[in-house]
């Protein structure tokens, strides 16, 4: 006989599943607005980032305390991100008349800015206080100079890519693993450079 248990395997799963999926949809509905991508970027990283460490508050409320506090700074960084996604674009543009041997060099060049904005310059903004032009040197020196770091999430991100142009409904779910994937080793990444203490759940030995 089918019983709810909330500690359950199966309802891990569900919630799981379920937290992943509203991740994906707040971030997919922020970058779908351009103008939001960048705060909505920070408020979903900032879910991750409660539910990575397992804190109780409800999505909604941590989302709008990320929103009202980080929102001016990741416009800024959002917009630059889009400028940058922009000029991918354009290059792209030139692709049936230039050839892939042309257009790959900065078609690299730019998906790293844009992975180094998105990915590294973003979670700074929601995790630290600093003024923007520091966000972005940190999140860029950060970046790269971690490279296995920066190398592996560019992977996953291709992966994910793939995954979403040969099956469409992946885009639901896709974007909000890998924005947990990488919450997680980041929070892991901070605290072994001491850049934040453990949560005493960690620190316990």
């Amino acid at each position: 006989m089918f019983r709810f248990n909330p500690a359950s395997l199966l309802w891990r799963i569900l919630d799981s599943l379920g937290s992943v999926i509203l991740i994906s949809l707040l971030w997919l509905v922020s970058v779908a607005l351009v103008v939001t991508a960048g705060a909505g970027t920070v408020v979903a990283y900032e879910v991750c980032r409660r539910y990575v460490l397992g804190k109780d508050a409800g999505a909604w409320a941590v989302a709008r305390k990320a929103w009202q506090q980080s929102w001016k700074q990741a416009t800024v960084v959002g917009l630059l991100a889009a400028a940058v996604a922009a000029v991918g674009i354009v290059t792209l543009s030139y692709l049936p008349t230039l050839g892939l041997a042309e257009v790959l060099v900065p078609l690299l060049v730019v998906g790293l800015f844009l992975l180094l904005l998105v990915f590294w310059c973003l979670p700074l903004v929601a995790r630290f206080t600093n003024p923007t032009w520091r966000q972005l040197r940190n999140g860029f020196t950060l970046g790269l100079t971690t490279p296995s770091l920066t190398f592996l999430l560019g992977i996953a991100v291709v992966v994910a890519g793939v995954a979403i142009w040969n099956f469409m409904p992946v885009v639901f779910v896709a974007p909000g693993l890998i924005l947990v994937w990488w919450c997680y080793l980041l929070e892991r990444f901070f605290v072994d450079r001491g850049y934040v203490q453990p949560e005493p759940e960690e620190a316990e030995v």
